[in-house]
């Protein structure tokens, strides 16, 4: 071979080494210019991280501040709203008080126009027709007859006891032993003609027991009987919401005599009438 074909392979060679020399010198410079900037580019980053978390901080401050001062305010309201509040309670308590004792008042003072002799002044135990079997008698349940003690009485104390004493009051039925049978219908029906002849003789408080067990035994004219003795003062101190609601229950069966009284009083009467459905509820 000639020294030419070698000078060139050389020359080749030795161009390849300079040219990555200087490829490498650009590309450590470059490194390092970009290191230079990575390092000031984090430097500012750092600060401006450091300067935003510090004015967090202080802006959680100021807000902490701000809604401690709010939750102080709040329990200062709560305690005054809960002062008029119970300001307002007893002044309402007051106001129902004085309500009450003027309504009362009212109700007591209140001239009636009703003649209550003249509106039972006809026999109201009579039932005209044929019906008089299914009219003056219903048959109740056990669980009818003892709802009274099982209902929720939401009226007057004195009311519930009345009641109550007339419950109690109620005689028990007699069987017939020889055979162990017992009509509560015929037993009811005597028990209405005892209390009725009781009642016509002046004898008011024993005839009120027997009505009362009738009325249980479902006769219900001595529904209305009842009814009628607490309008007249028969026996029992005279309470006429407690004698409508007695009227209403021996309507609502269908007795005709209590229909026509509490329709009567449904228009010379309505307030009547609300006490007297509210007491019905207790009967």
């Amino acid at each position: 071979m000639s020294s030419d074909n070698f000078k060139a392979p050389s020359q080749i060679f030795r161009w390849f080494e300079k040219m990555k020399s200087n490829y490498e010198q650009t590309i450590n410079h470059v490194l390092n210019q970009f290191e230079r900037q990575h390092e000031k580019q984090q430097a500012r980053v750092d600060l401006a991280n450091t300067q935003y978390i510090s004015s967090l901080k202080s802006s959680q401050a100021e807000q902490t501040a701000m809604h401690q001062q709010t939750i102080a305010q709040l329990h200062q309201d709560i305690s005054y709203f809960k002062q008029q509040i119970s300001q307002q309670q007893s002044t309402i308590e007051q106001l129902n008080a004085r309500y009450d004792t003027v309504m009362s008042s009212f109700i007591q003072q209140k001239p009636r126009d009703i003649d209550i002799k003249a509106i039972f002044a006809d026999d109201d135990l009579a039932v005209n027709g044929s019906n008089t079997a299914s009219v003056g008698y219903s048959q109740i349940s056990d669980e009818e007859t003892n709802s009274a003690t099982t209902q929720p009485f939401e009226v007057g104390t004195q009311d519930h006891i009345q009641v109550q004493e007339l419950i109690n009051a109620s005689p028990e039925p007699q069987r017939n032993l020889a055979n162990d049978t017992f009509d509560e219908k015929e037993y009811a029906e005597s028990l209405f003609e005892q209390a009725k002849v009781l009642r016509e003789s002046g004898e008011f408080e024993q005839a009120i027991p027997l009505f009362k067990k009738a009325a249980s035994l479902g006769c219900l004219k001595s529904r209305g009987a009842i009814g009628r003795a607490f309008f007249l003062a028969e026996g029992v101190e005279e309470n006429p919401a407690l004698g409508l609601a007695w009227l209403m229950t021996a309507a609502d069966a269908g007795l005709p005599q209590a229909v026509a009284r509490v329709e009567h009083f449904q228009e010379a009467d309505p307030t009547l009438i609300l006490t007297a459905t509210q007491l019905k509820q207790a009967l």
